[in-house]
């Protein structure tokens, strides 16, 4: 049974059971309905005077300027000291480039495995 048969066998048994409900029962579902439809009219009327909620106003105060510039101070602060960084650690790899290049001993000396025997010998 796919969903379309499910849904007229449903349509066919409440059909069957209005015939079967009490006066008393339809007398409350009128009021209730009548109930539900003043209290929708009501929420439309609160929300075209301006009472209701208003999604434009709650949102709208996340985004002012107060609010964005500790985020633009923290992100400018982050960049200038990761930027401080990379200069911090190219400088001490400068000194070792040079440090090697000034030295006597060829870089491959440095490479050779056996080079910290000869050290120690």
């Amino acid at each position: 049974m796919n969903e379309s048969e499910l849904g007229n066998k449903i349509a066919q048994l409440l059909d069957l059971g209005l015939d079967n409900i009490s006066q008393s029962t339809l007398i409350r579902l009128q009021s209730g309905r009548r109930a539900s439809i003043e209290g929708h009219h009501k929420f439309e009327t609160l929300i075209a005077a301006g009472d209701g909620p208003d999604i434009s106003r709650t949102h709208s105060s996340y985004f002012n300027i107060r609010n964005l510039l500790p985020l633009i101070t923290l992100l400018l602060i982050l960049a200038s000291f990761s930027y401080w960084q990379s200069f911090l650690h190219s400088d001490a790899n400068d000194e070792i480039d040079i440090l090697l290049l000034s030295d006597d001993l060829p870089i491959n000396a440095y490479l050779n495995n056996e080079f910290d025997v000869w050290l120690d010998s």
